[in-house]
């Protein structure tokens, strides 16, 4: 996108920053911006504050680096994706790539403006759903839209997860033409399905591609400058992933072909010394489990509810645990994401859970900007809190370096340099995002009768 257009100087007031860059202010710190770029970042030592420049203020606020969220699917966002009528499939089947836009665009803003994500990376979509997206973007048709990375559509083998998606391909050469169609229509990076998923005709707990069949995915990707992150959850798919080279991976659940999780201590060693980045999208089963929770205070659960939070609780645990021991190992380069959540602006609660995996608040913060930032390729213009970079900013009520809930109170969001209206969020209300179909019935005749021979 082109510069801001906004003129002055603005200035952001607030009693804590956090600037990723390992520089902390907790009693009284201020961001000043020109246009689109930071111009100076200041604990209680800031200048004079000029006649024309506007303030915004935030007495028991923190500053922090525009919150970046590392993978997202922007056409769902449907309420119960995988418990009902919105399923996977039934989106699929039933949404056009038309209303699938319209929803991602719904998404977009709900993001930025409920959990002040600034910066996003779409893990997958239909089609051209996200390049048209990224085009709409381009053209400046949205104001204060959060950037977006977007994969397209993820690499796939025949009948695997998001293959609705529409790139299937199996055998190395196939792989590599389908990053070759990706690269050629604007991918920012390749996604890959490393191993079955929430799609219903998969196996999690089976890899989907061969070692060779990734390598060849991955050396064309890095061919075109492209970084690969792939959906790994088999224990199996962790294991080819790296073995092919890949960049980052997603979710790491460590399933085994019994469904027992089982941290394999030789392939964490791996994934610490090979730099590759952890997205761990820790609270994909998180509000399963609290509403049928909720539920059972309620009522008796049905057999399939009971076995539904028996799943749900043995996936949030599992999470939890992996990414804590990981963490406990020295690992360090965890980027936050949410993946197909229900509702966009959900975001906080991956950060919470993140620190009660085991990591520290600052190290979170981090996952949640800097590294992020790094990640995607773009730490030189975002990321972090300094003079030159783009002003992309996120405020929240409260000290999130103490208490991780102060990220779930976000008070002003700025883009680009431009301070986003945040009562505007009404505008983009939460639900299925279904059409609905009015039915109507023809006039019925009058005095209708019988002609008799």
């Amino acid at each position: 996108m082109t510069e801001s257009n906004l003129t002055g100087l603005l200035i952001i007031r607030a009693r804590y920053l956090f600037d990723a860059e390992g520089g902390e202010h907790r009693n009284g710190a201020s961001v000043w911006i020109e246009g689109s770029r930071i111009t100076g970042v200041y604990g209680n030592e800031a200048p004079a504050t000029p006649w024309n420049a506007t303030v915004l203020e935030y007495p028991n606020g923190c500053i922090l680096p525009g919150l970046m969220d590392s993978h997202v699917h922007l056409m769902y966002g449907t309420e119960d994706r995988m418990a009902g009528p919105r399923s996977y499939e039934d989106v699929n089947e039933v949404d056009s790539d038309s209303l699938m836009l319209l929803r991602a665009v719904r998404n977009g803003y709900q993001h930025a403006l409920m959990a002040g994500v600034t910066t996003m990376r779409d893990a997958g979509a239909r089609g051209r759903i996200t390049f048209d997206l990224k085009e709409g973007i381009s053209a400046e048709l949205f104001k204060g839209f959060p950037t977006v990375q977007a994969s397209g559509r993820p690499i796939t083998m025949t009948g695997g997860h998001f293959y609705f998606c529409g790139e299937e391909a199996d055998g190395p050469d196939a792989c590599r033409q389908a990053v070759r169609r990706l690269a050629k229509e604007g991918a920012d990076f390749i996604k890959i399905m490393g191993s079955g998923g929430g799609t219903y005709i998969t196996d999690n707990r089976y890899a989907s591609y061969t070692v060779e069949e990734l390598r060849a995915i991955v050396d064309e990707a890095h061919r075109h400058n492209l970084i690969c992150t792939v959906h790994v959850i088999a224990s199996q798919s962790i294991a080819n992933a790296i073995d092919a080279g890949v960049d980052s991976l997603e979710h790491y659940e460590f399933i085994e072909k019994d469904y027992t999780r089982r941290l394999d201590l030789a392939l964490a060693e791996r994934i610490i010394e090979g730099n590759i980045w952890l997205s761990p999208t820790i609270q994909t089963g998180y509000r399963n489990m609290e509403a049928l929770l909720k539920l059972k205070e309620e009522r008796p659960l049905t057999d399939w509810e009971e076995e539904s939070l028996t799943y749900f609780t043995w996936k949030q645990e599992g999470q939890l645990y992996v990414t804590g021991k990981l963490y406990e190992l020295g690992a360090r380069r965890f980027v936050m994401g949410t993946d197909a959540i229900s509702r966009f602006g959900d975001y906080a609660l991956g950060m919470e859970l993140m620190v009660e995996a085991g990591l520290p608040n600052r190290e979170v913060l981090n996952s949640a900007t800097r590294n992020c930032a790094e990640d995607f390729g773009i730490l030189g213009e975002v990321g972090t809190l300094s003079s030159g970079k783009i002003a992309d900013i996120t405020v929240v009520d409260g000290d999130p370096m103490k208490d991780m809930s102060a990220v779930s109170r976000v008070v002003q969001v700025v883009k680009r340099g431009y301070p986003l209206p945040m009562e505007s969020s009404e505008m983009f209300p939460h639900g299925p995002g279904a059409v609905t179909h009015e039915t109507k019935q023809g006039p019925r005749p009058h005095n209708p009768g019988i002609l008799r021979e």
